[in-house]
C-alpha cells in the first residue's frame, strides 16, 4: 500500500486537489449570496427597524461563501503542487 501510493503520489494530490475544487463550487452554488438577503438588516417593508434574522443569516451566507472560496484555493494549490512532485 505504501509503495502504490509512493507511486502515485501526484495522481492523489491532483484528485484531492479537485474533489476540494467540486467541493468548494458545491458550497459557492448553494451559499452564493442572493439579493433577497439584506446585508444591512433593513426589511423590504418600510419601517425603522432592522431584522435580526435577515442579518445572522447574511452573516451565515458570507461565512460559508468564505469556506467554499478556501476549498477552491485549496484544490487549485494541490493541483499545482502536484505538477512539481
Amino acid at each position: 500500500m505504501k509503495e502504490y501510493i509512493c507511486l502515485n503520489l501526484p495522481k492523489l494530490i491532483n484528485a484531492s486537489g479537485l474533489i476540494f475544487d467540486i467541493i468548494g463550487i458545491l458550497i459557492l452554488w448553494k451559499f452564493g449570496l442572493p439579493k433577497s438577503i439584506s446585508r444591512t438588516g433593513a426589511q423590504f417593508i418600510i419601517t425603522e427597524e432592522t431584522n435580526e434574522e435577515e442579518i445572522a443569516k447574511a452573516v451565515k451566507y458570507d461565512a460559508f461563501a468564505k469556506v467554499g472560496l478556501v476549498f477552491i484555493i485549496t484544490g487549485f494549490i494541490l493541483q499545482l503542487i502536484s505538477n512539481f512532485i
